[in-house]
């Protein structure tokens, strides 16, 4: 899409003007059609050519603006939980033995006149669960990979996750622990959760920090300290902090609330997170 609509006031804004003031835009922008939240993407370069700055979003199914699909990179686990049974109800997850994909996908480009990019989501997921009735080795990144294609997923299972040295971080049941950051709720507060979501946009601070946004300036972001946001951009591989914008999250950590009322998300480790970036294919 080269044109999206401005919530604020319901005018329209275009790559140019984006460009031009992106702190006034960034949060604050849906699709013409569909009104599904959109995001910018630069311009960048791949080995077939130059791609065009747009802005993308994933579309509701049908959307005429939805001319590429959005594909999830590294998913992890799928096809192992794909065929499984339902009959375990005990997930359990080591944060030491966290595995971490490479978010870094292209490099920079100026081009902007090239025609626009859409994103939608993936394809609908088969049944997971696991098999025989024993507890499941998993991931946080399998958990956020099941999510991203089942926001249901987890129903009826116990989850327990532990640090190397056999420490309990987190334990109960998994739906009770998940919350998806749009429903965060006054008993989530200053609790230990798994939270996970959308990245729409970033913000750096002066002080070094790192703020990956859900969405406009008073909804909920993840706030990573200058330490912490190294380290993940270590784990990661990434040179371009805006290869975030379109991921999806997954975090134990803590939410608290500004003096403004923004909820924002503190956790320590890369180990207590993960992200899944995402391509466009022509459809």
């Amino acid at each position: 899409m080269l044109e999206v609509k401005f919530t604020a006031d319901g005018s329209r804004c275009t790559t140019d003007l984006f460009i031009a003031n992106p702190d006034k835009y960034q949060g604050l922008l849906i699709c013409l059609e569909c009104g599904k939240r959109a995001w910018f993407t630069k311009s960048y370069k791949t080995k077939n050519g130059d791609r065009t700055a747009c802005f993308s979003a994933r579309h509701e199914d049908g959307s005429l603006k939805a001319t590429t699909i959005l594909e999830a990179e590294d998913m992890e686990g799928i096809d192992q939980d794909e065929n499984g049974d339902a009959t375990s109800a005990d997930i359990v997850i080591n944060l030491d033995k966290t595995k971490h994909g490479s978010i870094e996908k292209s490099t920079d480009s100026d081009k902007t006149t090239a025609p626009p990019h859409n994103w939608e989501p993936s394809p609908k997921p088969h049944v997971i669960g696991g098999k025989s009735g024993f507890p499941m080795d998993r991931s946080l990144r399998q958990i956020l990979s099941y999510l991203t294609r089942n926001p249901l997923y987890g129903t009826g299972k116990s989850l327990h996750i532990q640090a190397e040295s056999g420490r309990t971080v987190l334990e109960g049941m998994l739906r009770d622990l998940l919350v998806e950051v749009p429903n965060i709720k006054e008993d989530d507060y200053t609790k230990m959760k798994i939270f996970w979501g959308e990245i729409n946009n970033y913000t750096e601070k002066p002080d070094g920090s790192l703020w990956l946004n859900y969405g406009s300036w008073s909804e909920p972001s993840i706030i990573l300290n200058k330490d912490l946001k190294l380290d993940v951009m270590e784990k990661y591989r990434m040179k371009d902090l805006s290869r975030f914008h379109g991921s999806h999250f997954i975090v134990v950590g803590v939410v608290d609330k500004s003096k403004k009322g923004k909820p924002f998300i503190t956790s320590g480790f890369p180990k207590y997170m993960n992200f899944i970036n995402y391509r466009e294919r022509e459809r």
